[in-house]
């Protein structure tokens, strides 16, 4: 919300900014910004336009001499309705600059160099168009700045207003605050003005038209709008239109009721239908885009033709245009989930869906209207013709008790009743008092207090914050870090300990990133409105919004990466804890003569790492995966349970987010891998000397699997301490869809040395049990 500081002083007195803004900030409407809308405008001034004549070389453009009472200039304009005599905006080329921050340069035209601009009101920041130049109704001082003669150095505040407080979106609303947290006197403007009844015809068929209200005026004149009225919309980020359509826009930037204006010669039935739409009908908007409404909307109709969306957005056909005499003023009330559902189903946000969705006071529907007429016919001519206003369901205030206990608690201390009574009765509510509690009704357009803790809250912030005793209520409690907590935080020290940044990223996701995966993961639930299509899903993996994170770094020039998160990912009736890791570029890229390029079995070693630590021990099963390179991918098994995948992403992958380095990623369980985690015990190791043996063999490729020739290994003898893989070779030698392993068995005992045959006879047995698998022995050392 946009709040000119020049437009409050209307309602209630202003001094200090800074003051004003700090005041607002703490008693619930922050202030985000103070901005001055027109500080870019630099170097314009009056000027006197003291010649005119045609230039020689173009026949729709005039050269001008322009005095600024020091010197005179050479300007060519196109506009030819500039005279001599005229008093204008000039900018001098290299001095001066527009609204936009945009400076003014010396060009030659047609062989005429021109020494500066003369300025039109869009430059000015005052008019969405402008057709021509900007004059002055009267001579002017020269050489005086524009910024000055025209009062453009406004201050704005931008606010932050809470969804629960509609009645903050205008300007009388935050005077409204201001008067009572300041203690000033509240000014609303006089709309005392009689409107006949009549001559109007309305019907409301939807229930959730809360309140209808139009008058018609005939013989209006649409033109421009007065500069005071230009300059204050343009304060506020609102470019003037003309003055009928600026008129609906002041109102409501000044009640925060929105309004709308019907050329009444446009409705053929000259009468007023609302309804809901049925689904299919199409709409043309004042934005000249065509809608198809889903069903369900409330439209402006006189039976037949759509008029207007309720509460977003009004009918191109229905429109004001220059031609228009009779117009039909709209002030109503719809309801808010309704508009809200409209605004988002159809992708359309307006200043007036804004304010009908979070809620509009029904009855503030005829002051309203008659702010409107009164300013119409102020500056737009015209006369009364009638007015019809339905109302089917009086929306009655809330009364609310609140006991004098109940607040005393609440504050810490027990307030002063006057204090009391003056802060609710500013803030417009009618209080009375018994001896133990208040009785307070509040009015409609406070639509968010309902209950006592409303009350008390309204209270303590005009009271201020910062003036409440602080008080210890309760001792103080430290909190203990439980073993889920400890597991995540050692997930993460061990992992930033490899070289990985923890990202934090959207929790939706791309379906075309999805589609790539094909199978690997499951259908996650869509987003009825999601921001962008990209994030339309939500993540049925932590990998998506990494691999996309990655991809950004490379294309910035961070060829080596390695990203991780940890976060919920969403199935279509689950959400899991799952961890995720990426890498891309060399094993060490900090080292300039380390040239290796990162490898699976380099990017695997990080996942046994993080299993070693936590005494875990993790197979893998070589299979295809969806998204992933064939024989350079797999899952992840613990304790007979699959709770993951590792390998290397394809292509397809690769050339979706642009990238030309391999990628390695990995995912798994989080929970599974936590309620793996066991209790160990210290147990001493031998002291008695090992023995090693290799052995090598030849194994098919897809038969068997590296962890079940491990595990034959370990359980074929009481005396095998450990057994690790030591090499592996696909080269000369090799039989055709083989591989050759080589693995190291350990042989020890806790209670005396091996002898020789008993190591032997160990070693024997295993060599025949790996034969009867059919696997070929090779060498033996």
């Amino acid at each position: 919300m946009k709040l000119s500081i020049e437009w409050l002083k209307d309602y209630v007195d202003v001094d200090d900014i800074q003051e004003l803004s700090e005041d607002l900030t703490m008693s619930g409407s922050e202030v985000e910004e103070i901005e001055k809308p027109f500080e870019s405008i630099k170097g314009v001034i009056s000027a006197k336009v003291i010649d005119v004549k045609p230039h020689p070389n173009a026949d729709n453009l005039n050269i001008c001499s322009v005095n600024d009472g020091s010197n005179v200039y050479t300007v060519i304009t196109s506009d030819k309705s500039v005279k001599r005599n005229d008093f204008v905006a000039f900018g001098l080329a290299d001095n001066a600059s527009d609204v936009n921050g945009k400076m003014v340069r010396s060009v030659d035209i047609r062989g005429i160099k021109t020494d500066g601009m003369l300025f039109s009101l869009e430059e000015l920041g005052l008019e969405s168009h402008s057709n021509y130049v900007f004059k002055f109704e009267k001579p002017v001082e020269l050489g005086k700045d524009i910024v000055e003669i025209l009062d453009l150095d406004q201050t704005v505040f931008e606010i932050e207003i809470t969804p629960n407080r509609p009645d903050c979106l205008s300007h009388i609303g935050l005077a409204r605050e201001v008067a009572t947290v300041r203690r000033k006197k509240l000014r609303v403007p006089e709309v005392e003005i009689d409107i006949p009844k009549g001559n109007v015809s309305i019907s409301i068929e939807s229930k959730e038209c809360i309140r209808y209200l139009a008058v018609k005026i005939d013989g209006i004149t649409v033109e421009d709008s007065p500069l005071w009225l230009k300059r204050r919309l343009a304060s506020v980020g609102i470019r003037a239109i003309n003055n009928i359509a600026d008129i609906t826009n002041y109102v409501m930037m000044e009640t925060g009721h929105p309004v709308h204006a019907f050329d009444f010669d446009k409705i053929p039935s000259s009468k007023i239908i609302v309804k809901n739409a049925k689904g299919g009908e199409e709409f043309v908007a004042l934005n000249s885009k065509t809608y198809t409404l889903k069903g369900g909307e409330i439209l402006i109709t006189d039976g037949d033709q759509i008029l207007a969306l309720a509460g977003v957005i009004g009918g191109k056909d229905s429109g004001i245009s220059q031609s228009t005499k009779n117009i039909l003023i709209e002030v109503a009330t719809f309801d808010p989930v309704r508009t809200r559902k409209t605004s988002k189903g159809l992708n359309l946000s307006t200043d007036a869906s804004y304010r009908f969705e979070r809620g509009v006071d029904p009855n503030d529907t005829l002051y309203v209207a008659k702010r409107i007429v009164r300013m119409i016919l102020s500056l737009s001519g015209g006369k009364i013709s009638g007015m019809e206003d339905l109302y089917p369901k009086i929306v009655k205030p809330v009364v609310v008790k609140l006991s004098n206990k109940k607040l005393s608690s609440y504050m810490s201390f027990t307030p002063d009743p006057q204090e009391v009574f003056d802060v609710f009765n500013m803030l417009e509510m009618k209080v009375s008092k018994d001896q133990t509690s208040w009785v307070v009704e509040v009015p409609t357009f406070r639509q968010d207090i309902s209950q006592d803790v409303d009350l008390i809250e309204e209270f303590a912030r005009i009271h201020g914050f910062n003036n409440i005793s602080s008080i210890m209520s309760m001792p103080f409690i430290r909190g203990n870090k439980n073993k889920w907590w400890d597991f995540k935080n050692k997930m993460r020290f061990l992992l930033t300990s490899l070289g990985y940044f923890e990202n934090v990223n959207y929790a939706f996701s791309d379906p075309k990133v999805k589609a790539l995966f094909g199978n690997s993961f499951k259908e996650s639930p869509e987003l009825l409105n999601p921001v962008s299509p990209e994030l339309s899903i939500m993540r049925p993996s932590l990998l998506f919004n990494l691999i996309d994170a990655l991809a950004y770094n490379v294309k910035h020039q961070e060829s080596d990466v390695k990203f991780f998160e940890i976060g919920k990912v969403f199935e279509a009736d689950n959400e899991l804890e799952k961890i995720s890791f990426v890498s891309t570029g060399k094993i060490e890229p900090l080292d300039y003569t380390d040239k290796r390029m990162g490898s699976l079995l380099n990017f695997k070693g990080d996942l046994e790492t993080i299993a070693n630590y936590f005494h875990l021990d993790l197979n893998f099963t070589n299979e295809k995966i969806d998204g992933f390179m064939n024989g350079q991918c797999g899952k992840i098994i613990l304790n007979g349970e699959e709770i993951g995948l590792i390998g290397e992403l394809t292509e397809d992958i690769r050339d979706f987010f642009d990238i030309d380095l391999a990628i390695y990623a990995c995912e798994f369980d989080l929970e599974k891998m936590f309620k793996a985690i066991r209790t160990f015990e210290y147990k001493p190791s031998s002291q008695y000397p090992v023995s090693f043996k290799d052995l090598s063999m030849f194994v098919q490729k897809g038969k068997f699997q590296a962890s079940e020739i491990i595990k034959l290994a370990q359980n074929s003898s009481e005396y095998v301490k450990d057994v690790k893989v030591i090499d592996l070779y696909t080269g000369k030698g090799v039989p055709v869809g083989s591989y050759s392993i080589t693995i190291r068995i350990t042989y020890g005992s806790m209670d005396r040395t091996l002898s020789e045959d008993e190591i032997d006879g160990a070693f024997s047995k295993l060599m025949e049990l790996i034969e009867k698998t059919g696997i070929i022995l090779r060498k033996v050392r």
